[in-house]
């Protein structure tokens, strides 16, 4: 089913997620993590939060973001693998919104078919 949200001239369908292999978790950029992300996954991942800060993020100014990794010249999410992710089920408010985010609202469907096949007229 595609998903749509007001204000946007897209919707989303996520049954393609399955067959993506994680398009939207690769390339250089920064997933930033709220408190409540951090504590999220910390469950998820049977970690203190602490542990889970040290192992999986790094300091991008003042936030705290979730720590890519280069394989073969790729850059990618730490948690994808095998082209899925990790922790879906409590992964990152700012994937959980993904691709509904203001920023990409005047992109071309075409520009948007780029970051995300999912996407639809």
């Amino acid at each position: 089913m595609c998903q749509k949200h007001l204000g946007f001239n897209y919707c989303f369908d996520d049954s393609y997620c399955k067959i993506c292999k994680g398009y939207c978790c690769k390339g250089e950029g920064y997933v930033f993590l709220e408190q409540s992300d951090i504590e999220s996954i910390a469950i998820y991942l049977n970690l203190e939060i602490e542990q889970f800060i040290q192992i999986y993020t790094r300091k991008f100014y003042d936030k705290i973001v979730l720590a890519n990794v280069k394989i073969n010249g790729e850059y990618k999410c730490c948690f994808l693998n095998d082209g899925l992710c990790e922790i879906y089920p409590s992964r990152p408010s700012q994937c959980k919104t993904f691709p509904f985010w203001d920023s990409m609202k005047n992109l071309s469907i075409e520009e948007l078919k780029q970051l995300c096949p999912a996407i639809k007229k």
